[in-house]
């Protein structure tokens, strides 16, 4: 690895000072490094500052939490460029190296990691006669579709390509990558997924009903949700707002072709970052 383009989080390190240290450990590795031209030049020496993205980049890292290496993962997409999250948030599921442990980038300029394949999800939106409404966003975690408020019950009409139905009342529904399980899924009672396996992981959010559960689908099923009541329901994608759904409207969500690559440090591993993690929020709180 030769080049990479930096992307830090203005608001989790607003004087750089995490971003200049990264910085300074991949220029000692004799590392290019490429940094937007809008941030403050005289804060970071030694980078060349860029106003359109350069097309000879080898990796992308995000100084961030998981939110931002969700934002950059369109970057990635569009250059065809793997992530590596350096993580100033809270948790950091997605943005697993850790500030105090930048010594490992030098595993990572050797080539001696390995990158990990992240199953995406798009989410269609339909009107009430099938047409193709809205289509432009992929998912790394999850698709929710809730209300706007947490006034009223939802109803919600599940099917997939068999024609098998399940109907939810509930606040809203969560449809999860083997990603998003440890996200917004976990939280509302859903099961961990091991990353290595495609699923679509369907999770109710406060059911008002005797099905309760969670149900994991085969990572090939089209589901579409119907919103069958007669409120409006928000469709949001990793917790950005895609569209409304209305009385009638339904949404298909299905695996994207793509993926997201992402570098995979020899030393991680999903079910003990878990652990680590659970007990970090449990000090938080």
């Amino acid at each position: 690895m030769k080049k990479a383009i930096v992307l830090p989080n203005i608001l989790k390190d607003p004087s750089l000072r995490v971003t200049s240290t990264v910085v300074n450990k991949l220029i000692g590795f004799d590392v290019e490094v490429y940094l937007s031209e809008e941030y403050p030049h005289n804060n970071i020496l030694g980078v060349t500052y860029y106003s359109e993205l350069p097309s000879d980049a080898d990796l992308i890292i995000v100084i961030g939490g998981d939110g931002s290496v969700i934002d950059a993962s369109r970057l990635s997409l569009q250059l065809e460029l793997p992530l590596l999250g350096i993580n100033i948030g809270k948790v950091g599921y997605l943005a697993t190296l850790d500030p105090e442990r930048l010594e490992l980038l030098s595993s990572v300029v050797e080539g001696k990691v390995s990158t990990e394949e992240k199953m995406l999800l798009i989410a269609e939106k339909h009107s009430s006669d099938g047409r193709l409404l809205k289509s432009d966003r992929l998912a790394v975690n999850d698709v929710v579709i809730c209300h706007d408020s947490y006034l009223g019950i939802s109803e919600i009409k599940l099917e997939n390509g068999r024609g098998d139905v399940v109907q939810y009342r509930a606040d809203g529904i969560i449809l999860a990558t083997p990603a998003g399980s440890t996200a917004y899924s976990l939280s509302a009672g859903g099961p961990i997924i091991s990353h290595g396996l495609d699923s679509i992981t369907v999770t109710p959010i406060c059911p008002h009903s005797f099905f309760n559960r969670s149900i994991v689908y085969g990572a090939d099923e089209r589901i579409t949700i119907t919103n069958m009541a007669e409120t409006s329901l928000n469709i949001s994608i990793d917790a950005r707002l895609f569209d409304v759904l209305k009385k009638g409207e339904s949404c298909t969500v299905y695996k994207s072709e793509r993926r997201l690559r992402m570098i995979n440090l020899d030393d991680t591993n999903l079910f003990s970052t878990l652990s680590k993690k659970i007990k970090l929020l449990h000090e938080l709180v």
